[in-house]
């Protein structure tokens, strides 16, 4: 059955974002910094690093989820941060990589994330968990994979009345002006 390309990519993308809001920023980092140096530029254009970016790692993981969402690049994010896991896998796999097992998956993950890390392979599982079938099983079946559950408010925003009375207010003053 065909899948539907635009659908596709929102549902990863959503996956996506589910996934890094469960990243800490030091791992972020460990992932920014982690990245070979012909892979660091595209990375940096597209979350919009500023130059010397790399460099504080105090603000780099901020620099990065506020790129990613200002530049609305969180799928090339995400598959850009687990692009050396993925080498990792497709190089390993061979041309079972094509579309591999969950037995083929489960069976390079330890040592995949002893070298990258578990978020940079949840990550990597993320970018094929729609078309590919061993890693559809692995977001659904394996806990470390799974896709988090958006976050919702737990409770209703509270409205001042009285502050929005005296916004209104504001508003219309202006508009007699």
């Amino acid at each position: 059955m065909p899948m539907n390309l635009a659908r596709d990519q929102i549902i990863v993308e959503r996956r996506y974002v589910a996934v890094f809001s469960t990243v800490s920023d030091e791992s972020l980092v460990a992932l920014a910094h982690a990245l070979p140096d012909s892979l660091r530029d595209p990375f940096a254009r597209a979350i919009g690093l500023r130059r010397g970016a790399y460099d504080d790692a105090s603000t780099l993981a901020a620099s990065i989820r506020n790129g990613m969402i200002a530049r609305r690049s969180v799928i090339d994010a995400g598959v850009l941060l687990s692009e050396p896991c993925t080498n990792y896998f497709v190089d390993t796999l061979g041309e079972a990589s094509d579309d591999p097992s969950f037995d083929d998956l489960q069976s390079l993950i330890p040592t995949a994330i002893e070298k990258f890390g578990l978020d940079a392979v949840r990550l990597m599982a993320v970018q094929y968990s729609v078309a590919l079938g061993g890693f559809k099983r692995l977001v659904n079946e394996d806990e470390r994979f799974k896709i988090p559950a958006a976050t919702t408010p737990t409770t209703a925003p509270s409205h001042d009345k009285a502050a929005q009375e005296a916004k209104r207010a504001a508003r219309k003053e202006r508009r007699r002006r």
